[in-house]
């Protein structure tokens, strides 16, 4: 009796034992599946799809316009993302230069234009800049680059300019980054290509190097 007893004893040990196991394994199947639904379904941001990375291209998207501003100041893209915007109007702008005068970008409708949004705390702007000017100053008579600064003061600007030999650039302050704001800019640089009728053929997120330039200057009629 006693034996049977502590048999039986056993068992419903061994049992219990079983069923704990089964519980956990049940309980973790469903933390695992819940888990993996909420994830299925998250919404990710629809504002900047970042399907290229480390200077590989996407296919073209219009994306950009409606991507965050937050921090812009803050900002700085080191990767390359090629973007061709559909073609639409250009958002006009006017913002003070080095030389005060107020530029604004219709005042160049007719001619090319490049808006290189920078800052010289950005690594890849200073380094994409020679590029920048050495393009400008060959196709002078036939493209406008406007270098817009993100919020740094006009000394700090003229010394960079400067010191960087960038003469053939029209270099415009945006000290509260409105501009770039308007343009919905996800961080810099940032280049816009608008063509001689002032439509926005193209944009570039990140720093350029000579094909890229070459291929989306030819976007806007600069060969």
């Amino acid at each position: 009796m006693g034996m049977k007893y502590r048999k039986t004893k056993k068992n419903r040990l061994i049992v219990d034992i079983l069923l704990v196991f089964v519980i956990v394994a049940m309980g973790l199947f469903i933390y695992y599946r819940v888990t993996q639904l909420l994830s299925d379904h998250k919404i990710e941001s629809p504002e900047l799809s970042s399907e290229t990375m480390d200077g590989y291209e996407t296919e073209p998207k219009s994306d950009l316009m409606n991507s965050s501003t937050e921090d812009l100041t803050n900002q700085s893209v080191s990767t390359q993302e090629s973007l061709d915007t559909a073609i639409q109007p250009a958002l006009d702008f006017s913002l003070v230069s080095l030389e005060d005068r107020n530029i604004s970008l219709s005042d160049y409708i007719g001619t090319p234009v490049m808006v290189n949004f920078w800052a010289t705390w950005c690594p890849p702007c200073r380094a994409e800049m020679p590029l920048i000017q050495a393009y400008a100053k060959t196709n002078r008579d036939a493209l406008v680059v406007l270098a817009v600064n993100a919020g740094e003061d006009k000394a700090t600007i003229e010394n960079f300019a400067n010191a960087q030999n960038l003469d053939d650039l029209v270099f415009l302050l945006d000290p509260e980054n409105s501009v770039a704001s308007s343009y919905r800019i996800p961080g810099f640089p940032t280049s816009l290509f608008i063509d001689a009728v002032g439509m926005l053929a193209a944009v570039h997120i990140g720093e350029l190097n000579e094909d890229l330039l070459i291929q989306y200057l030819a976007k806007i009629g600069v060969e």
